[in-house]
């Protein structure tokens, strides 16, 4: 990733490590709510672009750069040396974007020239962006320049005025327009007067805005000067947010590293919403609620704070689909795939208003639901979401096995639907060993492990709950599917699960990583699992990096592609979790061990959405190659480290019972992990393990620890 992100609820910025936001083939940009409301912000220094000496965005909702100058002659005519100007550009973030300038002069004489900002906003819509879709453009104004406010103005084709207020602390020696390529270009222009050692601080404040809220024109009222009072407010949130979340601390430093890294990336990748503060997938393309990938993080980040779940949770629920509507693949009780909030949604050219195209999102969400109110104990919550729950059991059962064979099938009705509905939701993800595209219905063999884990743990909830009836059907249920899945689904000269059945019940028997996640689900037979999980474990499998998403044996193995071959730390997690709970805690350590030898090679220690699959060599690839699109941050990606620290301790919470069991099984890498502010129901509690397996117990309240 060769860029910058800093980001707060519906706002964030990518831009070039000099913290240029430059019009090229990056995704350069001030977004809010899916829309690009800064496209270009160029800084010259003399008329030239300046160097880069350092940057840093470790805390995701600050950026610090410091540049200098090349060298140019003065409006003097004096000849200035290189490297003997600086400028430490800031950026804070914290619903509005605010930027920091201060330049100094380390001459022994006075320098005069200019300090320039070019500034554009296109107003594109996230899809056009990404060149995924289009629609006739609304009008662009001519920017309003009064004092020290420059507002840029775009009347959408939805009827949505979305403006962008710019305002100066110190107003600019001049200002000027001129279009380029249908885009205004404001140039503010300061004229610089440093004497030796002098310094000029220059503050400015960006705001998007959809509509014209009192409080947008208080920053012209403060002088725009209010980069420290940004970054306080945003510093308060981000340490509240902190401490009421769980604190995991090792003698690993690498492992440290990326706790630290992914806990910050997790409260990054949030959205204030009525129903709570819920997951976005990933900066840049999916800064947005998603179904599936909204779950599967909640279900990893339930150690780190599960308020983040309940979120989600009642996000889901509010849109849970409520009528037939094959334009958005929506049906009664199906939970939403994506939602998007620009132009383009808003004038229904796309589905996403929202789309429901997944088959795994709906029993993914009655997982977490069981894990939720076990875990907090919350039984008002309970009651809350459970007719949510049935309708999604009923969507399971009518809506989701399309042919009645009691498996769940996947097949788009919308023109602009997604071919393939599972996770790996790209165009080629289901191949047959020839390269031809298996057509759907396909019933995928993860999705059929996540149907059987939401009615066996649901019917374990509500039988706790007094509803005996309905435990006994879904146990039933689950049993006739378990026993229907490893009849149909396994590949016995494989000793491996198909990834799926195609249109005609064919198994499609490609090695991949899909079956991985049957093993947290408890559908696979328990004479199956050793020759199940050693075969998992075979070297075109593991990558040194982490397990990969396709056999590298496979005639459509790519290492380069996006699921044929490459590596998902969030995919490895829930098999890493799968592999604790059935008692292969080795081969979850070791593949545990992958994962974080991966990230020590990106920048911040930030596991990547993906990496390629290439075969770690320490001769010849010693470092894991980065896959050349991808998010990041990004949240099930952030996420992978706390189901990794779950698997390592043993932890599930009985939030119901007040009880906290432990079975921990460090790897030799870490010799102990403590453990603070972990939520059980309503209490915390505090405790440290070693490797001998040793606990010691510091606070628990009036939860009762079970150490196995």
């Amino acid at each position: 990733m060769d860029y910058l992100v800093i980001s707060d609820n519906h706002t964030f910025m990518v831009c070039e490590f000099s913290g240029d936001i430059l019009q090229n083939d990056k995704p350069n940009g001030l977004y809010y709510r899916d829309t690009r409301y800064l496209s270009l912000l160029h800084m010259y220094l003399a008329g030239q672009s300046l160097d880069v000496l350092s940057h840093d965005d470790d805390t995701t909702y600050q950026a610090n750069i410091i540049l200098t100058n090349r060298r140019f002659e003065d409006e003097d005519g004096t000849r200035i040396p290189a490297g003997t100007l600086t400028v430490s550009r800031s950026y804070a973030v914290h619903g509005s974007l605010s930027q920091r300038l201060v330049l100094q002069n380390f001459n022994n004489f006075q320098v005069r020239t200019v300090l320039a900002m070019d500034l554009a906003a296109d107003f594109m819509d996230m899809f056009e962006v990404r060149g995924i879709a289009s629609g006739q453009r609304g009008e662009l104004l001519d920017p309003h320049i009064e004092g020290n406010t420059v507002v840029l103005t775009y009347l959408g084709q939805d009827g949505v005025t979305r403006k962008l207020y710019i305002f100066f602390a110190i107003s600019p020696s001049r200002v000027h327009t001129q279009d380029s390529g249908g885009t205004h270009v404001v140039r503010a222009e300061w004229d610089v007067d440093l004497t030796p050692q002098g310094t000029m601080d220059i503050e400015m404040i960006f705001e998007p805005v959809e509509s014209e809220p009192v409080e947008v024109r208080r920053h012209a009222h403060e002088g725009a000067k209010v980069y420290n009072l940004i970054l306080r407010r945003q510093r308060h949130e981000t340490e509240s947010w902190l401490d009421g979340s769980t604190k995991f601390f090792t003698d690993n430093v690498d492992l440290n590293n990326l706790i630290e890294r992914s806990t910050l990336d997790i409260k990054a990748l949030t959205g204030e919403y009525p129903t709570g503060r819920a997951i976005h997938a990933g900066i840049p393309w999916f800064a947005v609620p998603f179904g599936r990938d909204s779950i599967i993080t909640s279900m990893q980040t339930l150690p780190l704070n599960p308020d983040l779940a309940i979120a989600t949770l009642r996000f889901l629920a509010k849109y849970q689909g409520k009528e037939d509507d094959p334009w958005r693949d929506e049906e009664p009780g199906k939970i939403m795939h994506e939602m998007r909030f620009g132009e383009l949604a808003n004038r229904k050219l796309i589905p996403h208003t929202p789309y429901y195209g997944s088959v795994d999102a709906t029993p993914l969400f009655v997982m977490l639901f069981a894990q939720v109110v076990r875990w907090t104990g919350d039984r008002a919550l309970y009651s809350e979401l459970l007719p949510s729950v049935m309708r999604a059991l009923e969507w399971i059962d009518r809506w989701g096995d399309l042919d009645g064979d009691g498996f769940l099938e996947y097949k788009t009705r919308s023109e602009l639907g997604i071919r393939n509905q599972g996770w790996k939701d790209s165009q080629d993800s289901i191949l047959y060993p020839d390269g031809s595209l298996v057509s759907p219905p396909i019933a995928l063999v993860e999705v059929q492990a996540y149907a059987y884990a939401a009615k066996l743990w649901l019917s374990q909830l509500v039988a706790e709950m007094g509803d005996q009836e309905l435990a006994n059907r879904l146990a039933s249920e689950a049993a006739n599917l378990k026993e229907a899945f490893n009849k149909h689904f396994w590949v016995s000269e494989a000793s491996f699960f198909a990834q799926g059945l195609d249109d005609r019940k064919v198994p499609i028997k490609d090695i991949t990583s899909n079956p991985g996640h049957a093993l947290m689900c408890d559908i696979v037979d328990a004479e199956l699992l050793p020759a199940f999980v050693h075969r998992l474990m075979q070297p075109d499998m593991l990558s040194g990096w982490g397990i990969r998403t396709r056999s590298l044996h496979d005639p459509n193995f790519n290492p380069v592609s996006y699921h044929n071959g490459s590596v998902w730390p969030h995919d490895n997690s829930l098999i890493i979790y799968g592999l604790y709970k059935n008692g292969f805690r080795d081969e979850a350590n070791e593949v545990s061990y992958q994962i974080l030898e991966a990230s020590r090679y990106f920048r911040l220690n930030r596991l990547p959405e993906l990496m390629c699959g290439f075969q770690r060599d320490e001769d010849n690839l010693r470092r894991p190659a980065e896959y050349p699109v991808s998010c990041s941050p990004q949240a099930w990606a952030a996420g992978t480290v706390f189901m990794m620290l779950r698997s390592m301790l043993g932890i599930e919470a009985d939030g119901l019972n007040h009880t906290l069991r432990l079975s921990p099984s460090l790897p030799a890498w870490i010799e102990s992990i403590e453990v603070s502010n972990l939520r059980v129901a309503h209490e915390r509690v505090h405790f440290a393990v070693s490797r001998d397996g040793e606990v010691e117990v510091i606070s628990r309240g009036d939860i009762t620890i079970l150490v196995e």
